[in-house]
């Protein structure tokens, strides 16, 4: 019998590889700690077209681009496979700026339209009329996180593969510098032919990769009942990002605190992101709030994501870590290369900016 590959790590990133290696024909089993996910802190923005961090090179940014490329596909067959919505829009965003502000970000910005404060609130009525231009990218979206944490462990199921929650890996097990399987927190041994590290921050638990490689940098936000008034789509501002979700929440965030593992919401900071979700959205000023939550983004010091091959061994360990802010994002291009390199041995020189071997001493010499 083929022994399974594991992932260890629950989140958006592994469950997302492991449905498409469960549906590529491999025996997969996800190890899930039960520990808070960095997905289920998330808003859920599909938005290669606003965030700086995808335009630190031209790798990141087109593998971000292909990555929204494939949720319009895999959206529809995750929702099939599961029977539940995950509320997958790509109706644009918008982002504004107010009066006294550099413009709309245009320097984060590629592929969207700028806009005239009219024009922005002929797309979205509910904005304020307090802005002074704005840029809107077409093709951008988001999804629910919450709902993708719900929808694909089932789908996962209805391809054969498991997932096994309330257990922790420990450490991995090798014979002849390949891996062999991991050890458990409760001392289980489970063989593999591959293990994937999607542990997000707290990826220095497993493999070799350097101590603080992939550090956390905490995230606050919160969610306001959606009402009358409330916004019909993702909405960016300096001070806070506004995403209206079809169960009647609109999550507003995020604060960033480095290397900070807490995870308290921080009432100031809350009420910070609250004023500026109100000065988008006069209608929100009144909403009442849902809840507030923090999580830990994983993130690395070039902004790069660490996707394949461990470069230092053993044989049949990967990476899938270090995604940021864009981990639900970019989970679709991520699991489809690790796949193609897994299963077949191709696509490696696809991911070459995104090694592990950058983090090695004498690799960088």
């Amino acid at each position: 019998m083929t022994l399974p590959i594991l992932i260890a790590g629950g989140g958006v990133i592994g469950l997302t590889t492991a449905y498409a290696l469960a549906r590529a024909g491999a025996a997969v089993a996800v190890i899930d700690s039960g520990a808070p996910a960095a997905t289920a802190a998330a808003a859920g923005m599909l938005a290669p077209s606003f965030e700086r961090a995808l335009h630190a090179g031209a790798a990141l940014e087109i593998f971000a681009r292909e990555s929204l490329a494939l949720w319009r596909a895999l959206a529809p067959e995750i929702e099939a496979d599961a029977g539940m919505s995950v509320d997958f829009r790509t109706d644009g965003i918008l982002s504004v700026a107010f009066e006294g502000e550099k413009g709309a970000f245009p320097e984060d910005m590629r592929g969207g339209t700028p806009l005239s404060r009219a024009q922005a609130q002929a797309i979205e009525p509910a904005l304020s009329g307090d802005i002074a231009s704005a840029w809107f990218a077409e093709g951008d979206g988001q999804i629910d996180p919450r709902a993708l944490l719900s929808a694909l462990p089932a789908a996962l199921s209805r391809h054969g593969g498991r997932l096994v929650r309330g257990r922790r890996v420990a450490a991995l097990k090798t014979v002849r510098g390949a891996v062999s399987g991991v050890t458990l927190t409760d001392g289980a041994h489970l063989s593999a032919r591959a293990v994937i590290v999607a542990t997000g921050a707290a990826a220095d638990a497993i493999g070799p990769l350097p101590p603080g490689a992939v550090f956390p940098v905490k995230g606050e936000a919160l969610a306001l009942v959606r009402g009358a008034g409330a916004p019909a789509r993702v909405i960016r501002t300096r001070s806070a990002y506004l995403c209206p979700k079809a169960d009647g929440r609109v999550v507003v965030g995020a604060t960033e605190i480095p290397r900070d593992r807490s995870l308290t919401a921080d009432a100031d900071r809350i009420a910070a992101l609250k004023r500026g979700a109100a000065r988008a959205v006069p209608a929100l000023a009144g909403a009442a709030e849902r809840e507030r939550w923090a999580g830990l983004r994983p993130a690395t010091a070039d902004g790069l994501p660490v996707i394949g091959a461990a470069p230092a061994g053993p044989a049949g360990l990967f990476y899938a870590l270090g995604h940021y802010r864009n981990g639900v994002l970019l989970a679709p291009a991520t699991a489809a290369a690790l796949t193609r390199l897994i299963l077949d041995g191709a696509g490696a020189s696809a991911l070459a900016a995104f090694s592990a071997e950058r983090f090695i001493p004498e690799a960088r010499a």
